[in-house]
């Protein structure tokens, strides 16, 4: 992740400041605010990589932060470190349990500051490469369901519903033998391997079908 964006909601100029600097020297790229209001305006305009809140805010409060920035789509997957001045174990457990990615207690050494941020940066570059490669995998399946038979969608679609080889052997007529040779076959063809990868599979076809997220040239899946 290069030169990321991070946001600071501090109401403490001197303390969002200093903050600001450090980071800045670390080589990120800083935007700020003095409260929650602003800084959840700031959030959804300019749609950072991180950002650090204090809980103590003027107005909202950083819980408050946190719960409208995560309700954001394109912002729930944002990292969020929370700062504050209490050090009791239910107020780190309530933030915790929110979902914060990190909690660091003022006062914070600079070395903890940026080290958080860095493991929290990390994290999401190796989120999204593995759901890139999800994606690139997903596709190039997708690809490849052209190269079903008739009977073989049928069998997909089945299995896209959850139901098993007896289930689908009875809604089709066909014997267990059958759809298992059908499923071999399927697996095949997209290039699945594992005992449960098909199963997937079928399942998150049918998530995208829903969704309407197939190339134009593909047909979704069909309940029927």
């Amino acid at each position: 992740m290069n030169n990321p964006l991070i946001l600071i909601i501090e109401d403490e100029k001197m303390l969002r400041e200093n903050i600001a600097g450090i980071v800045t020297h670390f080589g990120f790229r800083v935007i700020s605010s003095g409260s929650g209001e602003e800084g959840i305006k700031m959030a959804m305009e300019s749609l950072p990589a991180l950002i650090i809140c204090d809980i103590m805010l003027p107005g909202i409060d950083g819980f408050d932060v946190f719960k409208r920035i995560k309700q954001n789509s394109q912002l729930s997957a944002v990292a969020f470190i929370f700062l504050t001045a209490k050090s009791t174990r239910s107020d780190t457990r309530m933030g915790m349990d929110m979902g914060a990615d990190d909690y660091l207690t003022k006062p914070f050494t600079k070395e903890e500051l940026i080290n958080s941020i860095k493991a929290r940066l990390e994290k999401i570059s190796k989120l999204r490469a593995t759901e890139l490669k999800k994606d690139e995998l997903i596709e190039t399946a997708l690809e490849k369901m052209t190269s079903l038979t008739k009977a073989e969608r049928k069998v997909f679609n089945k299995i896209s519903e959850g139901l098993t080889t007896p289930q689908i052997a009875q809604k089709l007529f066909l014997s267990q033998k059958t759809i298992e040779n059908h499923r071999v076959n399927i697996s095949r063809k997209l290039n699945l391997s594992g005992p449960n990868s098909l199963i997937s599979f079928a399942l998150r076809v049918r998530a995208l079908s829903s969704n309407n997220h197939f190339p134009d040239n593909f047909p979704p899946v069909s309940s029927h």
